[in-house]
């Protein structure tokens, strides 16, 4: 019974070990993105994240399972006019799955247990979901990726802060060779939107 009550213990703290790195890992990398970010709005966010990371506890076992298979996006887009809240929208791809992450509580934390519904589906190769819904930014940063080359080191080739609008938005990618990039976006320019539908 001992050697049980061992091994169980050991397997909980390993679990457990490996979860803490992961989290650490993600919060510190979209700390960098915004130590890094040109946007203005980017100094406000620490209790964004700070709230997160206790809310990624959640999906967290869905990022592991998935960035052993290949690389994958997670998209945490926070309410511009909540501060301090958890991200109301999470999004983890990964080739053409879309796993989502919403917030169904109307932005009162009644129970952080049940604070996500999940939702899946595929999206088409122009990355369309079954509604014809296009995800540009996952075209546009899928894209960026696959070149390889600094996708994340200058949002404002993306967007701006010149918006009064729309959320803020964290892109981490988890490569398989288990290498981690983020960046931050408080709003896309329009103009990428309007030439890629």
């Amino acid at each position: 019974m001992k050697k049980l009550s061992l091994i169980i213990l050991i397997t909980l703290f390993i679990g457990c070990s490996t979860s803490y790195k992961l989290n650490n890992r993600i919060d510190k990398s979209q700390k960098e993105s915004l130590v890094n970010s040109p946007f203005k709005t980017s100094n406000a966010l620490t209790p964004e994240l700070k709230m997160q990371k206790e809310f990624r506890k959640l999906y967290e076992k869905e990022i592991k399972s998935l960035i052993k298979k290949d690389t994958v996006i997670l998209i945490e887009n926070y309410d511009f006019i909540c501060f301090g809240c958890p991200s109301d929208n999470v999004q983890l791809f990964v080739k053409s799955k879309l796993i989502s992450f919403k917030e169904y509580n109307t932005g009162k934390i009644i129970n952080k247990k049940n604070f996500y519904k999940r939702n899946f589906e595929y999206l088409s190769k122009d990355m369309r979901d079954s509604k014809g819904y296009k995800y540009v930014d996952l075209d546009i940063l899928s894209k960026a990726i696959k070149k390889g080359k600094n996708w994340n080191i200058q949002p404002e080739k993306y967007g701006t802060d010149e918006c009064f609008d729309g959320g803020h938005t964290f892109y981490t990618v988890f490569y398989p060779n288990g290498k981690i990039e983020s960046m931050y976006m408080r709003c896309w320019t329009k103009n990428l939107f309007e030439s890629d539908d």
